[in-house]
């Protein structure tokens, strides 16, 4: 008996979120659909958010990420930021992304999209985010980057706190348990 409530309390702990990297200083644009604006780290401190990572032109796994990313706008807390990084920054201008937002159906205010100097974003996905992105430029537009397809749980002090695969549901739904951990 004694056993079983001590089990019974220690399941109901919930276990702290390991904290991997910290997302570095950078500084970047981002756009929303409506909105364009500068963006930084500073700016995202103070609530936890969702990077994902993908390009406008991708036929590969992309548009079914952005699909995804899309459906997270209504399943998370309002509180929790949704944030998508370009990988091909030289083809995904402010205007390529803002039309890309309106086209995924992201919302203003909700789900930005986020672009800058190839030299800034591949410093930041490599010592920030701990992803790759490979770009090929003699490959064909629509398969000329190679990327994760993660999505990255960040904390509302900078720290990367979980990946997630987001082709699988069992993964979505612990991004969605972990991010409501992460509100206060």
């Amino acid at each position: 008996m004694i056993l079983a409530g001590a089990l019974l309390l220690l399941g109901g702990c919930r276990s702290e979120l390991p904290k991997y990297s910290q997302i570095p200083d950078f500084q970047l644009t981002a756009v929303d659909g409506a909105d364009e604006g500068p963006l930084a780290r500073q700016d995202l401190l103070g609530a936890p958010w969702v990077a994902s990572f993908l390009f406008t032109s991708c036929q590969g796994p992309c548009p079914l990420l952005a699909a995804r990313v899309a459906r997270l706008q209504d399943a998370l807390d309002a509180r929790v930021g949704l944030l998508t990084f370009t990988v091909d920054p030289k083809t995904d201008t402010p205007r390529v992304l803002a039309a890309y937002a309106r086209k995924v159906q992201a919302r203003p205010g909700r789900w930005r999209f986020a672009t800058g100097r190839p030299a800034v974003l591949a410093k930041l996905f490599a010592e920030g985010f701990k992803v790759a992105a490979v770009t090929d430029r003699g490959a064909p537009a629509a398969l000329r980057v190679t990327h994760s397809t993660k999505l990255v749980l960040v904390d509302a002090e900078g720290f990367v706190r979980g990946y997630y695969d987001s082709g699988d549901a069992a993964a979505l739904e612990a991004l969605k348990r972990n991010a409501r951990s992460l509100l206060p």
